[in-house]
């Protein structure tokens, strides 16, 4: 039986999962023009050269969806207390997917099989790091109990 505090964990994370779904779907929705102009700002915010707009764009897919893949892996470690990282990539990969067949329907905006890529390198790295980081805490964490 889990807690209410078990319980409010297991909800913010999920919410946390929609809330990353919801800003991806949003960016994707919009046109052309639009998600160039939020490129160029930024990269004119960051005092970048307007030529690496193009590497701006493809970092923002892979952070994107790095970020999607952590949140679901902490919210199946939450909801079931084992982590899931091929679960948390697969459903990653398939909004990533799903998120490239909504773009051919906004104006001036592709399907691109290598973002789809970006996406799913992004997944697989966010997965990666926190399994790292999770095994250096736990490793810390039991020798620190031996001391």
């Amino acid at each position: 039986m889990k807690t209410k505090k078990q319980i409010a964990i297991i909800a913010v994370s999920w919410t946390l999962v929609a809330v990353c779904m919801v800003i991806i779907f949003m960016f994707s929705a919009q046109n052309g023009e639009g998600s160039q102009a939020l490129s160029d700002n930024f990269t004119i915010f960051l005092g970048l050269p307007v030529e690496v707009v193009g590497f701006i764009r493809k970092t923002a897919h892979f952070f994107e969806f790095a970020g999607l893949a952590v949140l679901f892996y902490n919210a199946f470690y939450r909801t079931c207390g084992a982590y899931k990282p091929m679960l948390s990539f697969a459903l990653t990969a398939v909004y990533a997917a799903s998120d490239e067949f909504h773009q051919l329907f906004v104006e001036d905006r592709a399907c691109r099989l290598f973002d789809f890529f970006v996406d799913c390198c992004g997944a697989a790295t966010g997965i990666a790091v926190l399994a790292l980081l999770i095994m250096i805490y736990n490793k810390f964490q039991s020798r620190r109990g031996l001391l």
